[in-house]
């Protein structure tokens, strides 16, 4: 049986890793029980270094408490151009769900290129940037405000989402997995983006190439549930063959 210091940086190391890791795996790695994991964690959780969830644990993450600020000011020229990607594929006169984050605020500026736009949005951000653009109906769903991301969430904005049936939704995510998982690090992020996935005839991921192997918390889609994916650059190999698998035809800078 390893000693506690030696379990706990074990530990460590596999969220690091993995992201959320069971229990039991912890347990079956360090060759000890799972009441012995249980106080590791509960140490590890008193010194701010994992968050304990039922089941299992994951790293206390400082991205997640990122406010918008801070995280519109990352990646923004990968982030730009993929906007810029994405614009080139939308026809005048379509109907678009713009979901949240400071992607698609980005998204939201190239669109103003386009005519004759119909826009449902939970994305503050993006709607002050489009209401006024001639010839654009814009719609905003109503909910409660993430403070986080400026995104409108709750079950009034997914109900709201579900009354609509439009081309497409633009969707973006905080992290692909290498097996497909599209992550968010607020489970309050998911309602919304799974009803204009389900409400839309054509799903339209746009990311830039930091997200892919990134880790999140909570599983909001799956590659499997998009149509076009639009990044800045060629992705990597393992996430090629995920997208010709799932038959995801992918635009990249």
């Amino acid at each position: 049986m390893k000693r506690s210091q030696e379990r706990q940086a074990l530990i460590l190391s596999m969220l690091q890793s993995k992201g959320f890791v069971p229990i039991e795996l912890m347990a079956s790695t360090c060759g000890t029980s799972l009441q012995t994991i249980r106080r590791d964690l509960s140490e590890l959780s008193r010194t701010g270094k994992v968050l304990r969830y039922h089941g299992g644990a994951r790293l206390s993450e400082p991205k997640r408490a990122e406010n918008y600020r801070s995280r519109s000011a990352s990646h923004v020229e990968e982030k730009r151009v993929a906007a810029e990607l994405l614009v080139d594929q939308i026809q005048d006169g379509s109907s678009l769900f713009l979901a949240g984050g400071s992607t698609l605020t980005l998204v939201a500026e190239a669109l103003l290129r386009r005519d004759r736009l119909t826009i449902v949005t939970n994305n503050l951000h993006a709607a002050l940037t489009l209401y006024d653009k001639e010839g654009f109906n814009v719609h905003v769903v109503g909910g409660w405000i993430r403070t986080a991301s400026g995104s409108l969430v709750g079950a009034n904005a997914a109900s709201e989402i579900g009354t609509f049936s439009l081309d497409a939704a633009i969707i973006s995510t905080s992290a692909i997995t290498e097996e497909g998982a599209l992550l968010e690090y607020d489970e309050s992020l998911v309602g919304p983006i799974n009803a204009m996935i389900a409400n839309a005839r054509r799903t339209i991921l746009v990311a830039d190439c930091s997200k892919f192997g990134r880790t999140g918390i909570v599983r909001a889609a799956h590659l499997r549930d998009v149509d076009l994916l639009v990044t800045d650059r060629v992705v990597p190999s393992e996430f090629a063959e995920l997208l010709q698998h799932y038959q995801i035809d992918l635009i990249n800078g």
